[in-house]
């Protein structure tokens, strides 16, 4: 299990960062749709991989892909010819009447949709089987001729799809967030990138206290529904921090990209990132897996905290130093240069005073 959560998170890894790869090396055939849409017309030829995150892609009849088609979290309407494999992860892929694969088709929590004249060369399969193993054989037990043996067999994919499952649903929360509070997640995101460490304390010194604080407010029963009240609002804030910092990771991979993505874009695929890496490195990491998800929690955490949930900009920034301005300057009232007379020379001869008048 732990060898295919780190296969499929490397996959992922390495197909967010393929398109910058694929322009150094002078190989733009592989095609990457972050959220958008794509099609390719009918008669066109797409020479590498078509991989879509979150948006659809269109394949018109006497199309062809010479490559593998992957979806996660998006749709396919196929109606041309595709010579690799097709993988759905999350989503929706249509096999029309004039689509052709040549290899596998295989899904993991995507819906199929394939029509009857859809032509796959391969197999196709759904990832996973039932999670319940039921051995009817039965065994001997004193005073009982048979009594059936009910054994529960887990799939190890049910915990993969249910770490995608939880992703998508992070991405798609994020969206909403950012379209509804930009600026404040923005703000939030701001103080944890700059002040990580200040932001892990305050979150994690949050996360001893809160509970105490909770645990108080319930004993004493008339403030239980402060209790719960509190734990939701603890809730949110765990959930915007982290969210805040999708959004910044998101800016950064557009930047690293030279890309100009919308902020919904960037939070939505930004967020998925993030929790599927940190799910990733919990399930992988035996035994210290679990402080990469509560660290990067706390650091938001306490990036709320500091920024009042987004409302003041921490840290402070000084007040703005005083510009080069013309003085002002209000002399006193006196004798102006125009009441006093210019001292002039008598006619008695230089030096002298002039006469009084």
């Amino acid at each position: 299990m732990r060898k295919i959560q780190f296969a499929v998170l490397l996959a992922l890894l390495v197909a967010l960062f393929l398109p910058v790869t694929a322009l150094a090396k002078g190989l733009p055939e592989d095609k990457i749709v972050f959220g958008g849409t794509y099609t390719l017309e009918s008669g066109e030829v797409l020479d590498g991989n078509l991989i879509v995150f979150g948006g659809s892609a269109t394949l018109e009849p006497a199309s062809q892909v010479n490559g593998d088609v992957v979806i996660f979290g998006g749709s396919l309407d196929a109606q041309g010819e595709i010579t690799g494999n097709v993988v759905g992860i999350g989503g929706l892929i249509q096999l029309g009447d004039t689509a052709q694969v040549d290899q596998d088709v295989v899904t993991l929590g995507a819906t199929l949709d394939r029509s009857t004249n859809a032509i796959v060369e391969g197999e196709v399969s759904s990832g996973f089987t039932g999670p319940f193993l039921f051995d009817f054989r039965g065994f001997d037990f004193p005073g009982l001729r048979s009594v059936p043996d009910i054994r529960v067999q887990v799939n190890p994919f049910i915990s993969l799809m249910w770490i995608f499952l939880r992703t998508l649903l992070w991405g798609a929360v994020a969206v909403v967030l950012v379209l509804l509070l930009p600026r404040a997640l923005d703000t939030i995101g701001q103080a944890a990138v700059h002040q990580p460490v200040i932001s892990g304390g305050v979150g994690l010194l949050t996360a001893i206290l809160a509970p105490l604080v909770l645990l108080l407010l319930v004993i004493t029963i008339c403030l239980s529904p402060l209790a719960l009240l509190g734990a939701l609002i603890l809730v949110i804030a765990w959930g915007l921090g982290l969210i805040a910092l999708g959004l910044e990771i998101g800016k950064r991979l557009a930047d690293r990209m030279n890309q100009n993505w919308a902020p919904a874009l960037s939070a939505g695929l930004g967020t998925l990132l993030l929790i599927f890496v940190l799910n990733g490195l919990r399930e992988i990491v035996p035994c210290v897996g679990w402080l990469f998800p509560a660290i990067a929690g706390m650091v938001g955490l306490g990036a709320v905290v500091l920024t009042r949930f987004g409302t003041h900009v921490y840290p402070l920034m000084p007040p703005p130093a005083p510009t080069n301005q013309p003085l002002n300057i209000t002399l006193a009232e006196g004798p102006t240069p125009s009441d006093v007379s210019p001292s002039l020379p008598s006619e008695a001869g230089e030096g002298e005073p002039p006469p009084a008048g």
